[in-house]
């Protein structure tokens, strides 16, 4: 007969948990000044202006280096989100407080905010898959932390979630396993009465009537505040209406009465009142009292109130019109009852289906975190192989010169003094070996310095050359074979001016994070200006064309790096192409504001499995043209460095198309 009722108590409790329940902690034992502000947070927690005083509790712990203070303050501010039910708030701020508790050292309120506010908010959303979920990860790092009030606590609330799964076997064992830690290591728990209330109300639903006694019996002595007394006999109000021993309960019941009547904080409580009272009169048959009641916790306007709780009232009328012999009303409450509970059903299965989703969701993070590391790991081993390789080789090489000196020593007859000075010379020699492997790292750094210094110095003799072969072919210009050897020492001499300027500016890429961008040019202009400088090189029967959009394009770029780019493009394109045409264009995007150049040609083409390897330095397709595999790296990175990209166009099978986008900036 009390079975629904059970449920709805221990429902409802939960609710009350959170407000019976506090991380006051020591903080009453502070500085007084600290006291004083933490019941000011506390007292305005339901206004807004909750966070800023919450901010400043937190400076004042800080400024006091109180580490308990530091923490409650996030616990308050946590608070403010879980009693509005902002349930993005309370996991970010739940995990803000796990955090500073344990950085601060105070692993209470890690479990606190975890077990008393993220599990139990789950668990009142009916969010019962992710409630076990979290609790799971709760007792598993409690113990890893061996923090026995974190796994007592981890215990409560798997009790509780199975209180709201109406699973009291499960139930009872999780409070029965809270109750053995907390009795086993001594744990301090004010709210130790109110679990054996929990565990003994688990008892009387499976029928266990001697433990449900010995729980309440327990807990009566240890009930000092008006709630935790109000839980206890409510408790024995309840056994005794199970067991139908109407005398007892009934002056339990009174018990319960004065307490609302004396205390006032109990108000709040009083839906719990109505609810027992409901039960008493029902099995005492005052059924008029019992309706009065059920309708008096209808009209209750207190913020624990629910939806289960009002569907619950519904099937209690229908249950006492039954008694009444009133069949036909009592069905229409039962079906009111079956509609409401369908609707709950259906909105928790999909809850559940979206709860484990999530579920995997995480779990498929933990395991793509879990592969990441599991790499890392094996880089590291695979790191560690080769330093004791290395080691392994320099023991050998340190052996192999040990004797190699100790048979010099025998050899000689030396005397053991002279063998020690050999032996520690040659630790010298490895400790020079140590300084020689820091020169040589050093060298190393100094490269790029040497590449930039060299390249200046080369470049001007290499100048002087490429001047002096243009002289000696225009003067021997009647001598055909001087012609063409001049001709050969020019050509060879830009070659090698042009890798020299490649390695100059692609170390001078590589040291700088961005290249200007301010420049303002006429687009037209810019791009006719690129194809005067690449037209000799266009061969017989190529058609050059340029399709601007515009007319007229005024835009700030950067000219010199855009022409470099484009120049290559094109000397690119002039290279392989033998028939057919060669196409600048450009065009603008102005939702995504970029410019988008595009170079095409209808020569060889590039296979689409070496589109990403041209881009690499120093690669090339063909060994024997001419070329230092530098071009297009250098293309590529000065584009990045203006804040766009170069590709090839991959859908392009005529030939090769390349696609530079940079932001339009308009002058």
């Amino acid at each position: 007969m009390l079975k629904p009722c059970f449920v709805f108590i221990l429902i409802w409790l939960l609710c009350c948990s959170g407000r019976a329940q506090t991380a006051e902690g020591s903080v009453l034992e502070r500085d007084s000044a600290l006291v004083a502000y933490y019941k000011k947070c506390k007292a305005n927690l339901k206004s807004p202006v909750a966070l800023d005083m919450c901010d400043t509790l937190l400076q004042m712990g800080k400024e006091k280096k109180d580490t308990y203070v530091q923490v409650i303050s996030e616990c308050l501010r946590l608070d403010y989100y879980y009693y509005r039910n902002d349930e993005a708030n309370i996991i970010k701020h739940v995990d803000i407080v796990k955090a500073t508790s344990r950085r601060l050292n105070h692993l209470k309120y890690f479990y606190f905010s975890w077990g008393s506010r993220l599990i139990t908010y789950y668990v009142k959303q009916h969010k019962v898959n992710l409630a076990i979920y979290e609790a799971k990860k709760m007792l598993q790092s409690a113990q890893n932390d061996n923090y026995y009030p974190g796994v007592a606590e981890c215990y409560h609330v798997l009790g509780k979630i199975y209180v709201t799964q109406s699973n009291p076997q499960l139930a009872y064992e999780n409070f029965r396993k809270t109750i053995d830690i907390i009795e086993k290591y001594q744990i301090p728990e004010i709210n130790l009465p109110t679990i054996y209330a929990s565990m003994a109300q688990c008892a009387l639903e499976l029928k266990h009537y001697d433990e449900a006694e010995e729980a309440l019996e327990k807990a009566l002595p240890l009930a000092h505040s008006p709630y935790q007394n109000y839980t206890v006999r409510k408790g024995f109000v309840l056994y005794y209406l199970d067991k139908n021993d109407l005398e007892n309960a009934r002056k339990y019941l009174q018990e319960v009465e004065e307490m609302f009547q004396k205390y006032k904080e109990l108000s709040v409580y009083v839906v719990g009142l109505y609810y027992i009272k409901i039960e008493y009169y029902r099995a005492t048959k005052q059924y008029g009292k019992a309706l009065e009641m059920i309708y008096n916790t209808m009209n209750d306007t207190t913020p624990l109130r629910s939806k289960y709780m009002d569907y619950s009232l519904t099937q209690k009328l229908g249950n006492i019109y039954w008694d009444m012999n009133n069949k036909e009303k009592a069905a229409g409450f039962y079906r009111d009852y079956i509609e409401a509970t369908d609707s709950i059903r259906t909105k928790e299965i999909q809850n559940s289906a979206t709860e484990f989703s999530s579920i995997m969701e995480v779990e498929q993070l933990k395991n793509e975190k879990n592969e990441l590391q599991l790499s890392v790991q094996q880089e590291q081993l695979r790191i560690t192989r080769l330093v004791l390789a290395f080691l392994v080789v320099l023991g050998a090489l340190g052996t192999f010169l040990f004797f190699r000196f100790y048979k010099l020593n025998k050899r000689l007859k030396e005397s053991e003094a002279i063998v020690t000075e050999q032996n520690k010379e040659l630790k010298e020699f490895a400790e020079e070996l140590g300084k020689a492997k820091e020169r040589a790292e050093n060298a190393s750094l100094m490269k790029t310095n040497f590449i930039q210094n060299m390249s200046h110095e080369i470049r001007t003799p290499l100048n002087s050359i490429v001047g002096f072969s243009q002289l000696l072919t225009s003067y021997y210009e009647d001598n055909q074979e001087t012609k063409e050897f001049s001709s050969i020492i020019e050509t060879n001499s830009k070659n090698l001016l042009r890798l020299v300027n490649d390695v100059l500016d692609i170390s001078y890429l590589d040291q700088t994070d961005e290249l200007p961008y301010n420049t303002t040019v006429e687009m037209n202009c810019c791009c006719l200006n690129v194809i005067d400088s690449v037209k000799t090189m266009i061969k017989d029967g190529v058609e050059f064309k340029f399709n601007p959009p515009c007319t007229e394009l005024m835009v700030k770029t950067n000219s010199d790096r855009l022409s470099q780019i484009l120049t290559h493009l094109l000397q690119n394109a002039a290279k392989f192409t033998e028939q057919g045409s060669i196409t600048l264009e450009y065009a603008l995007n102005e939702s995504e504001q970029q410019i988008v150049y595009r170079v095409t040609d209808t020569g060889k083409g590039i296979p689409k499995d070496k589109q990403d390897f041209v881009f690499e330095r120093f690669a090339k397709l063909d060994d024997f043209t001419q070329g230092t595999g530098l071009g297009l790296p250098i293309c590529r990175l000065v584009a990045e460095k203006l804040g766009g990209s170069l590709l090839i166009d991959d859908s392009y099978t005529q030939g090769c198309r390349f696609i530079l986008t940079l932001p339009l900036v308009r002058a």
